[in-house]
């Protein structure tokens, strides 16, 4: 089962906004071994095949013959999407095999249903955005974007409605700018995002770097002799560019780990004078033709983590148990509901050959089902006795 989710999740990962699934029923069998997870899998996995072929997959096999001996036999099946939602409706075994019936939503490859996936909102954590230069911010009195930047990013994400962010743009996630997005270690783990993402409830922390404010033409304001004879002939001076140049990181807010990073560049026209201070993300600066350019570019940021985070499976850590319930960090602000069903995963560190720690996450097979929902967490009551498994605190669950 393990691995089939691992297989599900490698399709997710790639798929952007898309259509409508479609449900669909199949019918796969394996023959009975002695550990029954294996012999389950093996069906699941034989179903999922015959799904495929349902929805317009393909077989594709090849053979290597050296000497008249067949000395490599493969084969391989094309599908044109991923499923979700796989789940188990009947078992029988039958003089020793075993068969699975199962239910599944197929969605076309390039594809990911409107609300993601998995239909909760992936809770985010919006940083402060350090300045690489500050000198950069004196024009137009920008000095207040290392902050205000998280908030006009919060504020957008929320407004897609498709993850839920909340600003913290008080906290700088960097020491050293030159050094980001991995200013920890060499791993591009980053350990206080996992700081700030148990602080807040949130599955990612959203960083960055502001590289650049700087005027790119900064004398072409200044009064020429020649600006006269331009204006009779119909020319008009130099105009003032500046620049916005934004890193953005976003790190996993259970192992640190880099998940995604990109640049952003743009420029537009200056057109106040040097004493004007507009400050950022006030009226006066939206208003600007710059201020355009970076509210476009802001627009794609929030595009980008829409596209990438979306599809990314549901997690959520758990804070406490209680006999066979536990409390999660979730709620009904990322779309949680009762009757939901999610999958506990055990938490543990690996080391390196440089004897870095690393998150691992271990899948115990156990099901929680959700039966009470509050703002910021949620009940869930184990389908098994978590004792078993050890399930404890920091251990999560997830959503395909």
């Amino acid at each position: 089962m393990k691995t089939v989710c691992l297989y599900l999740l490698s399709f997710a990962l790639l798929l952007p906004a898309g259509l409508m699934a479609k449900e669909i029923t199949a019918i796969g069998s394996a023959v009975l071994v002695d550990d029954m997870e294996t012999s389950r899998d093996q069906a699941i996995r034989d179903a999922l095949r015959q799904a495929s072929l349902q929805m317009g997959g393909s077989i594709h096999s090849s053979q290597m013959l050296v000497d008249g001996l067949v000395t490599s036999d493969q084969m391989s099946l094309k599908t044109s999407g991923q499923f979700r939602h796989v789940r188990i409706l009947h078992e029988k075994i039958s003089q020793g095999i075993l068969e699975v019936k199962l239910r599944a939503e197929f969605i076309e490859e390039g594809q990911c249903a409107m609300n993601q996936g998995n239909g909760y909102r992936k809770a985010v954590a919006v940083a402060g955005f350090a300045l690489q230069s500050p000198k950069h911010a004196v024009l137009g009195g920008l000095g207040n974007i290392e902050q205000h930047l998280s908030s006009v990013l919060a504020n957008t994400i929320n407004g897609r409605h498709r993850l839920h962010a909340m600003d913290s743009g008080h906290l700088l996630m960097f020491s050293s700018v030159d050094r980001a997005p991995s200013s920890q270690n060499n791993l591009q783990r980053l350990t206080n995002s996992v700081e700030l993402a148990k602080e807040l409830g949130a599955q990612f922390v959203i960083s960055g770097v502001i590289r650049d404010l700087d005027m790119i033409n900064p004398d072409a304001g200044v009064p020429q002799i020649w600006d006269h004879p331009l204006d009779l002939i119909g020319l008009s001076r130099e105009k003032r560019m500046r620049n916005f140049v934004l890193d953005v990181y976003v790190h996993d807010g259970i192992s640190g780990a880099l998940m995604f990073q990109n640049t952003y560049a743009t420029a537009g026209e200056w057109e106040y004078g040097d004493r004007h201070r507009t400050g950022f993300a006030t009226p006066v600066f939206w208003k600007s033709d710059y201020g355009q350019h970076v509210k476009d570019a802001l627009s794609k940021v929030v595009d980008d983590l829409n596209t990438n985070l979306g599809c990314q499976p549901y997690m959520a850590k758990i804070i406490d148990t209680s006999g066979d319930y536990i409390r999660l960090d979730t709620g009904g602000s990322v779309g949680m509901r009762p009757g939901d069903e999610l999958t506990v995963f055990r938490t543990s560190t690996f080391y390196n050959l440089d004897q870095q720690g690393l998150t691992q996450l271990k899948d115990t097979k156990v099901k929680a089902t959700i039966t009470q929902v509050q703002p910021r967490f949620a009940i869930a009551k184990l389908n098994k006795t978590p004792d078993r498994y050890a399930i404890q605190r920091e251990d999560v669950v997830v959503a395909w």
